[in-house]
């Protein structure tokens, strides 16, 4: 099995688990009929789709590396102590963030990095009260690399 469709199912499985458990207290049927449950869904499917895209294109177009060393797509789930920052107070999930971004590598020596990097963060199951989006810049330092 390729690791694009490794990446693509632990996706869909996490995003499932969590999202059954996050809403076990509604239907699942009038939730993802009403306004805020379509809007959830509509944003799990363009992140899928995103990260797909993402990890395929540029295996289409792979060549040696000449500036940049290494991309790569990331999602996730958060589950915060209090109510969520991206999420409406009381919503049926106020406490799961869902994060999905890019890191683009810009330089590297040895186990020094650095990297711009695009993230999304927003209410993963609730409805979104301050989502955003962000450009920045990661330093990272490896303790290993086995």
């Amino acid at each position: 099995m390729s690791d694009i469709v490794q990446f693509v199912l632990a996706i869909l499985a996490v995003v499932v688990v969590w999202g059954l458990y996050s809403l076990r207290t509604v239907s699942l049927k009038e939730y993802f009929s009403s306004r805020t449950g379509l809007g959830i869904l509509k944003g799990i499917v363009l992140a899928i789709c995103f990260a797909v895209a993402l990890a395929v294109i540029p295996k289409a177009f792979a060549e040696e590396p000449v500036w940049f060393k290494e991309a790569e797509v990331f999602a996730g789930l958060d589950y915060t102590q209090r109510t969520s920052p991206q999420c409406v107070v009381g919503s049926v999930d106020d406490r799961t963030t869902s994060n999905l971004g890019l890191r683009l590598n810009v330089y590297e020596y040895e186990n020094f990095t650095i990297n711009s990097k695009y993230t999304h963060h927003s209410c993963a199951f609730g409805e979104d009260d301050a989502g955003y989006d962000a450009f920045g810049i990661e330093l990272t330092y490896k303790f290993w690399n086995r």
